[in-house]
């Protein structure tokens, strides 16, 4: 049984996995096209001068930007009177902005996961999956932070990926079955709810290295922790919902601004997944 201080420290990893869902792509695309840099070069700057440096959307880069600072990785102040956004650096800036390039490969797998079906696993994003896992087991090779700043944000940005890695799975596995009665309650093995079983099984050991399940003689069964995670799937669903407008921040940043809203009449929704965003509206609020 999780005591009242372990399930307050779980539930705070699940708004961390949420945050980096977010934060991944945007973080890696600011640094990417050189805004990072010019941030810490220009040291203060305004949302007007930032856009005209980089020919982007002034919108969407608001949005982006606020991502950043809701991390305490940069400074954001809004100045009702002269409509302008004041942008400046701060402590954490330097070491955040340069371990943004660590979320290349998870971005990488989040923009080619939309090739693929929504709640099937498949086996090429599977194999894509398995090196990231391996990543994310060693700690990315981290360097020995220097100091407790450095040491937070290795932390902060293991977290986020964990959040890419977990987020999509738990909703993919929630939506297909996977937190049925009868996975929670009993030991299974991986070819009772996957035809590929070998893929599903490296998946599952991911999450053993996770503490969700406990692995015994080929089987599996949910720890306390993983049912507290199963029980709150749902709460994953409406910001992973939104991994299509994810995948396309460059060109909102940088592009077509009206990229997601270029549908015919009548044509599904292209920057949101409604029927995932449904089914976690629920858990969003419960969590």
């Amino acid at each position: 049984m999780l005591t009242k201080t372990e399930k307050a420290q779980l539930r705070g990893d699940i708004f961390r996995h949420l945050d980096g869902i977010a934060t991944a792509p945007v973080a890696h695309c600011l640094y990417t096209s050189g805004v990072t840099d010019f941030l810490l070069s220009e040291k203060q700057t305004t949302l007007t001068d930032l856009t005209a440096r980089f020919k982007g959307n002034r919108g969407y880069l608001n949005v982006g930007l606020r991502v950043l600072a809701s991390q305490g990785w940069l400074d954001y102040e809004v100045d009702n009177e002269k409509n302008e956004v004041f942008l400046s650096v701060n402590a954490k800036s330097e070491v955040a902005f340069s371990y943004c390039r660590y979320y290349k490969d998870i971005v990488e797998l989040q923009k080619i996961s939309g090739q693929f079906h929504r709640r099937k696993f498949e086996r090429e994003p599977f194999q894509k999956l398995a090196a990231i896992f391996e990543d994310y087991k060693n700690g990315y090779a981290f360097p020995a932070p220097a100091n407790d700043l450095e040491a937070d944000i290795q932390h902060q940005v293991l977290k986020h990926i964990e959040g890419m890695l977990v987020g999509p799975t738990t909703v993919a596995l929630g939506m297909s079955g996977m937190f049925h009665k009868y996975f929670m309650e009993a030991s299974f093995k991986p070819e009772e709810f996957h035809e590929d079983a070998e893929s599903f099984e490296r998946l599952l050991d991911f999450f053993v290295f996770l503490g969700w399940f406990d692995k015994k003689n080929g089987t599996y069964r949910f720890t306390e922790k993983g049912l507290f995670f199963a029980r709150r799937a749902s709460a994953y669903g409406v910001t992973v919902s939104y991994i299509p407008t994810f995948r396309r921040v460059e060109d909102l940043f940088f592009g077509n601004p009206e990229i997601l809203w270029q549908v015919p009449p009548g044509a599904p929704e292209i920057h949101v997944d409604r029927e995932m965003n449904v089914w976690g509206s629920g858990g969003a609020h419960s969590t």
